[in-house]
């Protein structure tokens, strides 16, 4: 298990100048806890784009954001950030619901693939937590109810896909912006891109970080190396993959270890590996949101209703 840094990568460059959000501040004093407060949810609903100052896709604040988890035995301790969760809208006319790794919360470096064992990690999530990646907000926000799904297809069957959670985002559904699923998975030699505040390796103003695809394989695992060789996947669990245009194609899990590393490829550098958003969405029973390319328009899509359970 890798010690987590006490310093929180939050400091982004913006037109008001350097915004910074430790993590410290967060757990122990001046954040306000589900304050509801309209003048907080007009000011997160009217905030400015993050500024694109590489080439990527624009991710705008508000979207990324930094989970806290009390799961079993493992309270939230503020101080620890372990990973990172993303706004995302799954069905049109619904509220956008935030997805977000099991994993970290029980201080493991391995994704969760039994469903056994990921059904009871989400049986013992007691508390979830959540603030702005980037520091354009220093509320906590609390999330109360996971969205359950009835799997499709063999539920004994191991999956990247029994890591990550969708949870309901309450009154704080106004004040996001929430991403969108892409219609298609990338191919081997694409360009993704892992959006998150990362703790070293990159400027703090940079919002997703550029990988090539090096290997997809039939159950949704993807593996890609990143162009900077240098970056840290310290929290990134959890992490949206973008394409080009700022759609989902995949959720960042961890470091591949000895069993997924990839022999063609030269050694060094850094490499990550998620699951598919197609492989996701394909489990859940959902149709994802489509949007016209020509006009904005959002096309209707559908999923099976699924279960809310409450938590706290």
């Amino acid at each position: 298990m890798k010690i987590i840094n006490r310093m929180h990568p939050t400091a982004r460059l913006s037109g008001a100048g350097l915004l910074l959000a430790p993590a410290l501040a967060l757990g122990l004093g001046g954040c306000s806890v589900e304050s509801g407060s309209d003048a907080l949810t007009d000011r997160l609903a009217n905030s400015p784009a993050v500024v694109d100052r590489y080439r990527g896709p624009t991710v705008r604040d508000f979207t990324i954001w930094r989970p806290y988890v009390a799961v079993n035995e493992f309270p939230i301790d503020p101080d620890e950030i372990r990973a990172t969760a993303f706004a995302v809208r799954l069905v049109t006319g619904d509220d956008p619901v935030m997805i977000m790794p099991l994993h970290p919360a029980l201080q493991q470096p391995d994704p969760i693939v039994n469903p056994d064992a990921a059904q009871a990690a989400r049986s013992g999530v007691t508390k979830i937590m959540v603030s702005e990646a980037f520091g354009a907000s220093d509320a906590m926000r609390q999330l109360r109810q996971i969205i359950e799904f009835e799997e499709v297809g063999e539920s004994a069957v191991d999956r990247w896909t029994h890591d990550l959670v969708a949870v309901s985002t309450g009154s704080l559904a106004r004040g996001l912006r929430p991403l969108q699923f892409a219609t298609a998975t990338p191919s081997v030699g694409d360009t993704v891109w892992m959006a998150t505040a990362v703790y070293a390796g990159a400027s703090p103003s940079r919002v997703a970080h550029e990988a090539t695809v090096i290997r997809i394989d039939g159950d949704g695992r993807m593996e890609y190396r990143f162009a900077n060789s240098r970056l840290s996947l310290q929290a990134t669990a959890g992490a949206p993959l973008l394409d080009d245009e700022g759609h989902v194609v995949g959720v960042h899990l961890a470091e591949p270890g000895d069993e997924g590393s990839t022999a063609e490829v030269p050694e060094g550098g850094v490499f990550g590996f998620g699951v598919s958003a197609a492989e996701l969405l394909r489990v859940w029973g959902v149709e994802p949101v489509l949007v016209d390319r020509r006009t904005g328009d959002q096309q209707a899509s559908s999923r099976k209703t699924p279960m809310r359970r409450n938590f706290s």
